[in-house]
């Protein structure tokens, strides 16, 4: 992954939707693995960058916040998605639409877990992928969580000297 580090974390929070990826994911223990795994933005980047091109689809707006924790992150809908869900609600259109991202955004922490990116790559996969209005943390999701999770799985396992090079972490 082009010699970006990545910091090994010893323990991390439960996760809100674990009963559902438990439950429906191919590979939980994979996505359990990737919880572990701490990566800085540049490395996030490429990361979304590898699983965009892999799924041909559209990259997203990436925002880093430094007080964003490393087990949360947020996906807003591209432009088309949003005026697709107003229209199918018949709800009252919002007056400026210039201000939602054409293709959509991700928001992360300045590091952040694989596991995360990959949470998140899931949605914005689900709205490039998947009929407008797949519940946002539905089995479709957890099928792209699944998908995301395994390519940057194999992006990061392509150079396995990028893995441990950072300190170790823990969350106390």
């Amino acid at each position: 992954m082009d010699g970006h580090s990545i910091a090994r974390l010893d323990a991390v929070p439960p996760r809100r939707h674990d009963h559902r990826v438990r439950r429906v994911s191919r590979d939980y223990a994979l996505l359990r693995r990737l919880d572990h795994l701490l990566v800085d933005s540049d490395g996030a980047t490429r990361l979304v960058e590898i699983v965009c091109d892999e799924t041909e689809t559209p990259m997203p707006r990436l925002r880093f916040h430094a007080r964003r924790s490393p087990f949360t992150g947020m996906t807003e809908a591209p432009r088309w998605v949003v005026r697709e869900m107003q229209r199918q609600r018949g709800a009252n259109p919002i007056p400026d639409l210039s201000r939602v991202p054409e293709q959509g955004a991700i928001r992360l922490g300045r590091s952040t877990t694989l596991m995360t990116v990959a949470h998140e790559l899931g949605h914005h996969l689900v709205h490039y992928h998947e009929p407008v209005g797949t519940p946002d943390h539905g089995n479709r999701w957890v099928h792209r969580f699944d998908q995301a999770a395994g390519i940057v799985h194999d992006a990061v396992d392509s150079d396995p000297g990028a893995v441990g090079q950072a300190p170790s972490r823990s969350r106390g």
